[in-house]
């Protein structure tokens, strides 16, 4: 698996082949994170959850903002799955805390 971002807890990969399938359409989506502190994507996309991973069509380059707690992520266009991080340890795994 190529890593095209990462950001916070958040593994971004970028899709050779376009995703097939229904997608909805979403504004400034929240991928991840408290409304207190969300990792966005700014402007209009394309998505569908798959199990834990989010499918995301990006028609125009914009960005992933996480509330000025990290450097925004550049997102060109394109299709990516995006999901959190996992950690394994004592008692089993888990997702990362960002």
């Amino acid at each position: 698996m190529k890593i095209f971002a990462l950001q916070g807890d958040q593994i971004i990969r970028k899709l050779d082949r376009g995703i097939a399938g229904n997608l909805e359409s979403a504004t400034n989506l929240v991928i991840a994170g408290s409304h207190s502190s969300p990792h966005t994507i700014r402007g209009n996309v394309l998505m569908r959850m798959d199990g834990d991973v989010l499918l995301v069509r990006v028609e125009l380059d914009t960005t992933i903002e996480h509330a000025g707690r990290h450097q925004n992520t550049v997102l060109p266009a394109g299709d990516y799955e995006i999901f959190s991080q996992r950690e394994r340890g004592g008692n089993g795994d888990h997702a990362v805390e960002d």
